[in-house]
C-alpha cells in the first residue's frame, strides 16, 4: 500500500479519536514532534528502526519522552509503532493537517514576490484571498529575487502567475 494512503487511513483514524476527546490540536503537536524527532534525530530514528530491539523496549523509552502527554496521545504513538507504520509518520501527519484544514475551511497559499510583503500588504492579500474563497487562509510567503515585479500564488493545486515576466512572455507570443 502506497505511503499517502497508508497517511491517509491512519490520519482519519488518528482524528476521529482526537475530534471526540477534543485534542485535535494536542495530538497533532505530539505527531509533528515524533515526526521531527524521527526526520533529523538519526540516533532516535535507528532505535525506532532497529529490528534487534523488541517494541517493548521502544515502548518503554517512548513512554519516558512522552511522559508528559496524556495517556490517548502516548496509545496513538504506541499503535504506530507497533503496526510499523513509524516510517510513514511523515504522511500520517501531513494528511492529518489536511483534515484538520477541510474541517475547518482552512486553505494553503503559497506565495512568491520579489522582496518581503509589508504588513499591510500581506493583511489586504489574505484579505483578498479569504473574499475570493471563502476560506481562512493560512499564507506561507517566499522570497525569489530572481522576479522582476508581480508574484506567484500557489492555491492547492492551481498556479496563478501574475509575474512580469510571464507577462511580458504572453505579449510576445500574442506578436
Amino acid at each position: 500500500m502506497a505511503d499517502s494512503q497508508i497517511g491517509k487511513r491512519y490520519a482519519e483514524a488518528i482524528f476521529e479519536i482526537a475530534e471526540s476527546n477534543n485534542s485535535v490540536k494536542n495530538i497533532y503537536e505530539a505527531l509533528n514532534s515524533l515526526m521531527e524527532s524521527y526526520k533529523t534525530d538519526k540516533d532516535f530514528k535507528n532505535f525506532i528502526d532497529h529490528p534487534l530491539i523488541t517494541n517493548e523496549e521502544k515502548i518503554e523509552a517512548l513512554g519516558r519522552i512522552y511522559q508528559n502527554e496524556t495517556q490517548e496521545v502516548k496509545n496513538i504513538i504506541f499503535y504506530i509503532l507497533e503496526k510499523n507504520r513509524m516510517a510513514s509518520i511523515r504522511e500520517i501527519v501531513a494528511e492529518y493537517l489536511k483534515i484538520y484544514y477541510a474541517k475547518n475551511q482552512i486553505l494553503d497559499v503559497e506565495a512568491t514576490f520579489a522582496k518581503k510583503l509589508t504588513k499591510e500588504q500581506r493583511e489586504r492579500l489574505i484579505h483578498n484571498l479569504e473574499i475570493k474563497t471563502k476560506k481562512k487562509i493560512n499564507l506561507v510567503e517566499k522570497v525569489d529575487a530572481s522576479i522582476i515585479g508581480g508574484g506567484i500564488l500557489k492555491i492547492g493545486d492551481k498556479i496563478i502567475d501574475g509575474t512580469v515576466r510571464t507577462q511580458l512572455d504572453s505579449l510576445v507570443k500574442s506578436l
